[in-house]
């Protein structure tokens, strides 16, 4: 599987019971507004993208390299109505990450962004591996 799917299922197993559901879609737009915003109260996966870095290369030609995976994903709720366990949905989908196994980092970043009344949360995963 890949790590978008297995860090999506883990999401949706860490948030089940929540007022916030996990769509399977990419957060693209939709006549023209993106989904995360025009359908609130889901939270958006966005496809992965992998970063190669050369870390160490020998005489003998042997190469070590450093790979990172980076999924960005995206939730919006009313600013005025925010759901009760709004705090408790955040800290799950950042705990989510812990379901990457094999890697020597996984890191979980979360900015808010309140624009009009609407408060969109936007989470950065990096999972590397050697």
């Amino acid at each position: 599987m890949s790590t978008r799917s297995d860090l999506l299922t883990q999401i949706t197993t860490n948030i089940a019971g929540s007022n916030i559901s996990v769509s399977s879609e990419l957060p693209f737009t939709a006549s023209g507004k993106t989904l995360y915003l025009k359908n609130m109260k889901h939270f958006y996966l966005d496809e992965e993208q992998d970063d190669r870095e050369q870390v160490l290369k020998t005489l003998d030609g042997f190469e070590l390299e450093q790979t990172t995976i980076t999924l960005d994903g995206y939730m919006s709720v009313d600013a005025k109505n925010q759901p009760g366990d709004i705090a408790n949905v955040v800290a799950n989908i950042m705990n989510a990450n812990s379901v990457i196994t094999g890697t020597v980092n996984n890191t979980t970043v979360s900015t808010t962004e309140i624009t009009d009344d609407v408060i969109t949360y936007t989470f950065e995963f990096n999972f590397i591996t050697i």
